[in-house]
């Protein structure tokens, strides 16, 4: 090579400069556009809430789809996706599934792929108003059919005598089912509004458990106020745990867990006669959204704290396995994030297998900053600098609003992210997924 050409092969050396590496926290360009993904269903409003990954790496997505505010045709809502983020063509039509409940509008709010491939889903199914609905659980084969071989149909509706909702739902390794929620015993506008954690433990075939509390359901009250379950965790030991929020007068909401014992009964051996409460010191609105279990039994819980009237911020807390506070994480058990946003709340957190702690969610603004956010803790709570800008990420789909409902771990450790975007077109709000790239793998099945 000449002088000539040396010269001019360091100059574009320099104007190109090093190869960009990836990073833990960028987009996965080897899913759907640039690590992005959007569905329409009918031209109307898709919200996804919740995720999982079937064992041949296809991705499942369930929420809702409702058109023109008609809220009486909301129905239940999957998707089915390649792992390389394409509609899976043998799932449905085309890759979606809608069931329609009669009347009643339906949300799916949680998903679990059972062994066999069949896909569970829950959520609940109302006259308009959530308090007046009922527990609503479906089983699809996997090829998006309703399972003639659970409940009526396909689908399991349980009532509580009051009106319930289901938010979570875990999968026992004997095949039996647990789903949890809010039961409205009381529920209104005013401070003397009752509501109750609601478990209702499911056969395979979607019967009640009768060995489970009565008649298969439980209902648990902390102070006589709200109290709703957001998520439940199966242990090891067949042990459930519940995790929510809890409000009385003197800190008004609180994270709330309530640990059960195989049969149903509280755990004594946990917290309080069985229950955890948890205020991040505002005395304010706090609420845990979501859980997840460590392998050494420690349960972290994530969602919200809010300091003051929009403050709201994303809370996490670490709890022993006796229910107390972990110091080793973050000092006290408990740390707040802030991303410079009104209203933000993580909807989900994830456990790496190296102990560290991805948490997803979204500022519920309204507005062009209403965007998927994840942040990385390491095992102490602190934020993990290796991941996106200092261990945090935002992606934006647009200038409208949207946001992360729920989030899941591949086993080869890429974060997949699951929720809403408007869209300013005539395709209204569509399902809303990305996944990211993070090193190592996903903790074991189960914790």
């Amino acid at each position: 090579m000449d002088k000539a050409a040396a010269a001019a092969l360091a100059l574009l050396c320099g104007l190109v400069g090093p190869p960009a590496f990836a990073t833990d926290g960028d987009l996965d360009p080897a899913f759907g556009r640039s690590g992005k993904k959007m569905t329409d269903f009918h031209g109307g409003a898709d919200l996804a809430h919740a995720v999982a990954v079937q064992a041949d790496g296809k991705i499942v997505v369930v929420g809702n789809t409702y058109q023109n505010n008609d809220y009486s045709h909301e129905d239940f809502a999957l998707a089915r996706y390649t792992p390389g983020g394409k509609l899976d063509d043998s799932f449905g039509t085309k890759g979606r599934v809608t069931t329609d409940f009669p009347g009643l509008a339906a949300v799916a709010s949680a998903v679990v792929v059972q062994p066999d491939g069949k896909i569970l889903v829950a959520g609940g199914a109302f006259p308009l108003f959530v308090f007046a609905g009922n527990f609503e659980l479906a089983r699809y084969n996997p090829d998006g059919t309703l399972d003639a071989g659970f409940g009526s149909g396909g689908i399991v509706t349980t009532n509580f005598g009051h009106g319930s909702y289901a938010f979570g739902l875990a999968l026992q390794s004997d095949g039996k089912i647990v789903a949890a929620g809010t039961v409205f015993v009381d529920f209104s506008s005013d401070d003397s509004s009752n509501t109750d954690f609601g478990l209702a433990r499911y056969n395979a075939d979607g019967t009640l458990d009768t060995s489970f509390g009565t008649g298969g359901k439980v209902m648990t009250d902390f102070d006589g106020f709200n109290d709703d379950a957001m998520a439940v965790l199966i242990q090891p030991d067949g042990k459930i745990v519940a995790v929510g929020s809890a409000k009385n007068p003197a800190n008004f909401y609180d994270f709330a867990l309530a640990r059960y014992l195989p049969n149903g009964a509280l755990d004594t051996g946990f917290g309080n006669a069985g229950k955890v409460r948890t205020d991040f010191g505002a005395q304010n609105f706090d609420r845990a959204h979501a859980a997840v279990l460590q392998p050494d039994g420690k349960i972290v819980a994530a969602g919200f704290a809010s300091l003051a009237f929009g403050d709201t911020r994303y809370a996490v807390a670490r709890y022993g396995a006796d229910g107390t506070l972990d110091p080793a994480f973050s000092g006290d058990g408990k740390t707040r994030l802030h991303f410079g946003s009104c209203c933000e709340r993580a909807s989900s957190v994830l456990l790496q297998a190296d102990g560290k702690v991805v948490v997803v969610g979204f500022p519920d603004s309204e507005s062009s900053d209403s965007d998927f956010v994840l942040a990385r803790l390491d095992a102490g709570g602190k934020l993990d600098p290796s991941f996106g800008k200092n261990g945090r990420v935002r992606t934006s789909f647009g200038d409208l609003n949207g946001g992360a409902n729920g989030a899941t771990l591949q086993p080869d450790g890429k974060i997949i992210a699951v929720g809403f975007q408007a869209t300013g077109t005539d395709k209204a709000v569509e399902f809303a997924l990305a996944r990211y790239l993070a090193s190592g793998a996903a903790a074991a099945p189960g914790e």
